[in-house]
């Protein structure tokens, strides 16, 4: 579905290092670490601030972006009905970030997760056990997070088994999340 141009990646977009895909925008990091966004900007998520510089990392929500930069800190910019934009003021450290329907994830160098937003459905709930997480993934409802040992937590809503992690699932190394998986 490309009726909001979310496909349409912009001529002259060079040196993409990573990119990532919401429900009506994308985002794309240049190797610089600057961000290029295209699609919808009905909630200002293709707003890219003008002071971010040096960015590492970029993740989409539905209608909102984040983009996390070389010092550990996180930028948000679109809709922010439900806080998942408010960046909390104590949060330094990050390595990665996700974003959802309506919140926000980062992992934090020490392995910790922190989470902003709307907690319908406890999306803002990890697992108190959750701990030495390097990656992260948010979906519409739930967060899903991989530890250095390689097994996965998740936690949310459990539309369709979305966080009912396999038992036997070990050595994880990446995760993803969607709507409803």
């Amino acid at each position: 579905d490309n009726g909001d141009g979310k496909t349409d990646v912009p001529a002259g977009l060079t040196n993409a290092v990573a990119v990532s895909g919401g429900a009506w925008h994308s985002l794309a990091l240049r190797a610089g670490g600057t961000v290029v966004a295209w699609g919808n900007n009905s909630s200002g998520q293709r707003d890219v601030p003008a002071d971010l510089t040096n960015a590492v990392a970029v993740a989409c929500g539905d209608f909102h972006s984040l983009a996390l930069r070389a010092d550990g800190t996180v930028a948000a910019w679109g809709m922010s009905y439900y806080g998942q934009t408010d960046v909390p003021v104590d949060l330094t450290n990050a390595v990665a970030v996700a974003g959802g329907l309506f919140h926000s994830v980062a992992v934090r160098r020490d392995g910790t997760v922190t989470t902003w937003g709307d907690d319908d459905s406890g999306r803002l709930q990890a697992p108190v056990d959750l701990t030495n997480a390097v990656a992260v993934a948010a979906g519409w409802s739930h967060s899903v997070a991989v530890r250095r040992d390689g097994t996965v937590a998740a936690w949310g809503r459990n539309d369709n088994g979305s966080t009912t992690v396999p038992v036997d699932l070990t050595n994880a190394v990446a995760v993803a999340a969607g709507q409803y998986y």
